[in-house]
């Protein structure tokens, strides 16, 4: 019988868990973030680690370090289209963590694409980069 009782219970369990909707809503990303970590490859990059900040707009357009453009959300992904006329390659970022007072965002590009000249990597090396801001 309580085979049966913990059986049920761990039915309920996971129906509920897998019914959790974590889909990411515009507004919830929209606002003024300042980087607290970046990451890449899993190592933290403490001279840049607060040097990026991202403004996410509600009419779409964001600003990220100077360079401006718009914004889009789809399926957990945040892309950024920087305006054509600045030559800068678009960044579809996987969105790891947000709340309302932080986000995680990471992205796998080239040194190159990142826009950035990191320590013990060569330009053209695929990077892993984790972004954690935090809203200012």
């Amino acid at each position: 019988m309580k085979t049966i009782q913990l059986a049920v219970l761990m039915g309920f369990v996971l129906l509920f868990s897998s019914c959790k909707d974590d889909t990411v809503s515009p507004v919830d990303l929209t606002g003024d973030w300042q980087s607290e970590e970046i990451y890449v490859n899993g190592k933290l990059q403490e001279g840049s680690s607060t040097s990026t900040w991202l403004l996410l707009k509600k009419d779409n357009l964001f600003l990220r370090n100077y360079i401006p453009g718009i914004w889009s959300l789809n399926k957990g992904k945040l892309m950024l289209t920087p305006d054509k006329d600045l030559a800068v390659q678009p960044l579809q970022y996987e969105i790891v963590h947000l709340s309302d007072a932080s986000l995680t965002l990471k992205i796998t590009l080239t040194e190159r694409d990142y826009l950035q000249d990191f320590e013990d990597t060569e330009e053209h090396e695929q990077i892993t980069v984790t972004e954690k801001y935090r809203k200012r």
